[in-house]
This record gives C-alpha cells, structure tokens and sequence, in this order.
C-alpha cells in the first residue's frame, strides 16, 4: 500500500536512513555508569587520545618464548627401550593407571604442544608409546 507514492518498505528505509544522519550529527554523550579511566575515559566521559586500554595488560603479559630457548627434554630418546623407560610401564598395575599414563606422556610429548621443527620426533615417540599402552591394556581384556 502506498503512502505518499512510496511503499510501507520505502518509506521505512528513507526514515533509518534519515534517523542515521541524525545521530551522525549529535555530539558523541559519556557512558552512563562506568565511564572512568580504565577504559581509556576521563570523568567527564570523554575520551583520552592517548590512552589505549591494551596497554593496560602489558607488564602481565608472559614473555613470548623463542624456538630457541625450548627445547624439549627427550628430543635425544627416541629409541623404543627409552620411549619405554619414559613411559615406565611396569608401574602400572590396572587399565586406570595405564590411561593415566598415556595422558600424563601426552601432556609433554604430543606433537601439538612442541614447536613445529620438533613434530616429527613427538609424532614418533606418541605413535610408539600409543602402541605399548595398547599392547599393555588388550592384557586386561
């Protein structure tokens, strides 16, 4: 139905439209509420230019840690008689301590969690452990 030779959708349009032009034109108003300096405001609810609230959480950010710098620590045991050393099987005397361990080797040798030059030696060295805890637990089945 047309009003004032335009659709209802038309209509509707040109009045966003023109809403949106006015608050383009209204100075920006201060945050009601929390409008302190932590988020960069002063009191009056204006901006600081200077202020970046990132900059806040710089002094606790930990230091990025460099390939160099880690290392892991079985990056030389690689071997199956060392891989089952690491995994100290004879340990373990039920299925629950066995999973336990193949979580607890997960956490340091997964190949997502060392850096990328060292995947292939974790990959080995999961893949290896993987096939000794599976070979130990069909005992208990």
């Amino acid at each position: 139905m047309p009003v004032f030779g335009k659709s209802l959708f038309e209509t509707v349009l040109e009045g966003l439209h023109n809403q949106a032009d006015e608050e383009e034109e209204d100075a920006p108003l201060p945050v009601r509420g929390f409008n302190g300096g932590f988020v960069g405001n002063d009191w009056s609810g204006r901006a600081d230019p200077g202020s970046d609230p990132s900059l806040l959480f710089n002094g606790f950010a930990p230091d990025p840690v460099t390939v160099e710098a880690f290392i892991p620590g079985w990056i030389d045991r690689l071997s199956e008689t060392e891989i089952k050393e690491d995994l100290c099987l004879k340990n373990c005397r039920t299925e629950l301590d066995l999973r336990e361990r193949r979580r607890l080797f997960a956490l340091d040798n997964h190949p997502d969690r060392v850096p990328i030059e060292y995947r292939e030696q974790a990959n080995r060295r999961m893949m290896a452990a993987n096939q000794m805890i599976d070979a130990a637990l069909a005992k208990f089945r």
